[in-house]
């Protein structure tokens, strides 16, 4: 089955499972065209009769030409309606499916592949094809219906008619060539549309505009827009020029086959070879079939289009499909850690990089201790972070849980075994209670448990100085919402993050960075506290900070440097090794004096 016809039923399937009724009654529609294509027949035996003074003929022909524009406004209306309003449904199916598809994925792969952005970019560039799906295609079925109809009429009329038809031909072929070049034109331009979009969104946003605004870069950011959006809408600019200019040609080829036809059934007329009848019907048919060849060459490229659409539409969903499926696990994690966790040889290496990020790592994080992650930027800490949360897939070694291979274990109880706070927090506009609940969505209605992930994040403060508390809308771009400043966001992200009491895993990724030192010290030592008291449980606590006066409350720390793990062990051991960990917390120490 060709990728075409596999496109087509898709868009079918999809929009009869959608609303079988709204479906039926929108084909009404082509019920309609196929009596409008009658209607120059009607108009030839009009002219005819009146011309012949026959009576009977004009009547009857008066007669069904109205009932068929009767027919034709019914139908059409009828079907029209049902199409529009089934059309949203179809594309909201669509949109659906793409969201569900991309929630779905347990990992973070797919959003930094560059193939995936580009193909998801594009969709949305053409996001209103998706939406036009099923319209597109009846208007497909409704075109063939006025093209055999227009067709046989024309050849039951004079044979020669269908010369005329044959020279529509270019103009059919034109669109094919035009549809190849809308293809390229579309699979060019996706990096630069992204870019584009990059690039607006920076100077609408209130973070990086105020950078742009300081460092006064507006200028320079008007033109990398201006060349992006060059970049982005030339290709399709030059299709188009293409397309208009193959198009002429064929209206030229048209024409002057259509004059020669007509001057010939003239000739026709004076030998009484050919009837009035036809003559006035070749004369009202010249301009459908020169309409019919721009049909064709439409729904030739509409179909090219939809069939490319679908295309992206379905490498989206496959490839959502083929990451699902990498994570086949339905072991669940265990209640409490007893060993830890493990990695063997564990490499990473971000799509396109030529590198890995994180490089044959060995380590041991044992059940119930602080372990810190140390090193420099680019060390590889927050990648190892992504793959011990299992929101990366190691691209070599194994990483283990109580012995248990991760891949083994069911990925979502996995990740709901975690918890964490993290440098790059969201800030979530809700109400205070959910922008905090949303840690454990099971408890967003748990005020105790919220109280107590507020204390546990320092957070307790900023609540209670909100006008209305927990009920409090945040960000100021809402009428009545209170703005943060970044630190008040930096300790809601902290409370979100203390939700999940008894994690398996808690990770600390920088999410004090906003905070002064004194207060990131104090965090971590009452983090450091409560995991000691609760060894019971076997959790491991991760955390990764770049100040080393927090360090030392942790069990062990690593060493992280270009990917590898250099150095292991406890604050003291690493201290009395004088190596790279030593260097860097004098380092940094002499800067406090």
């Amino acid at each position: 089955m060709t990728e075409s016809v596999k496109a087509l039923w898709l868009i079918v399937r999809i929009t009869v499972r959608t609303g079988p009724a709204q479906c039926l009654v929108s084909c009404l529609e082509t019920l309609g065209r196929i009596f409008a294509v009658l209607q120059p027949l009607y108009m030839a035996w009009f002219v005819t009769g009146v011309v012949q003074h026959d009576l009977r003929r004009t009547v009857l022909a008066s007669i069904a030409f109205v009932v068929s524009l009767a027919l034709y406004s019914v139908l059409i209306m009828l079907g029209t309606n049902a199409r529009v309003s089934h059309s949203e449904r179809v594309g909201f199916e669509f949109d659906r499916r793409i969201a569900a598809s991309a929630a779905a994925v347990p990992t973070l792969d797919h959003l930094e592949s560059p193939k995936y952005l580009n193909e998801l970019q594009t969709l949305q560039d053409q996001r209103g094809a998706l939406g036009r799906a099923f319209s597109d295609l009846l208007d497909t079925v409704n075109f063939l219906a006025f093209v055999i109809g227009t067709i046989v009429l024309a050849i039951g009329a004079d044979w020669r008619l269908l010369l005329v038809a044959l020279a529509g031909a270019p103009a059919v072929f034109a669109g094919r060539w035009a549809g190849r070049r809308q293809a390229e034109a579309e699979d060019a331009a996706a990096e630069a549309s992204r870019l584009s979009g990059h690039l607006l969104s920076l100077g609408l946003s209130p973070s990086p505009g105020a950078e742009i605004r300081v460092f006064g870069t507006a200028g320079f950011m008007r033109h990398r827009l201006t060349d992006a959006v060059q970049a982005w809408r030339t290709p399709f600019v030059r299709a188009g020029r293409s397309r208009a200019g193959a198009e002429g040609l064929g209206l030229l080829v048209f024409f002057g086959t259509a004059a020669g036809v007509l001057a010939w059934m003239i000739t026709g007329i004076e030998t009484g070879s050919v009837s009035l009848t036809a003559m006035v019907l070749a004369i009202l048919l010249i301009g459908r079939l020169q309409h019919t060849s721009l049909i064709l060459s439409m729904s030739i490229a509409n179909s090219s289009r939809l069939t490319r659409t679908i295309r992206r539409f379905v490498w989206v969903i496959d490839y959502g499909e083929q990451c699902r499926m990498a994570h086949t696990g339905t072991q669940l994690p265990p209640e409490r850690l007893r060993d830890g966790i493990t990695l063997d040889a564990v490499s990473y290496r971000y799509h396109g990089a030529e590198r890995d990020a994180v490089r044959e790592i060995s380590l041991t994080l044992p059940a119930g201790k602080v372990i810190a992650l140390v090193g420099e930027n680019g060390a590889g800490k927050s990648t190892l972070v992504k793959l011990l949360t299992g929101l990366y897939k190691p691209s070599a070694g194994s990483l283990r849980v109580d012995g248990v291979d991760l891949s083994a274990l069911d990925h979502q109880a996995w990740l709901r075994s975690t918890a964490g706070a993290f440098q790059d927090y969201v800030a979530f506009e809700f109400r205070a209670r959910e922008s905090i609940g949303v840690g454990d969505v099971e408890h967003t209605d748990d005020d105790q448990r919220i109280d107590r992930a507020m204390a546990a994040g320092r957070a307790t403060e900023v609540i209670a100085g909100l006008p209305d508390k927990l009920d409090t809308k945040l960000g100021g771009t809402w009428p009545g919402g209170i703005e943060l400043s970044t630190g008040q966001w930096q300790r809601v992200a902290l409370a979100r993050g203390m939700m999940r009491e008894v994690p398996l895993l808690l990770i600390l990724d920088e999410p004090t960075s906003a905070l002064d030192a004194a207060t990131e010290h104090a965090l971590f030592e009452r983090y450091a506290q409560a995991a000691h008291d609760s060894r019971s449980r076997g959790g491991v606590t991760v955390l990764v900070t770049h100040r080393f006066s927090t360090v030392s409350a942790a069990d062990l720390i690593a060493v992280l440097d270009e990917g590898r793990v250099v150095e292991f062990g406890s604050h003291d051991q690493l201290m009395q090794r004088h190596g790279q960990y030593a260097e860097l917390y004098a380092l940094q120490a002499s800067a406090y004096r």
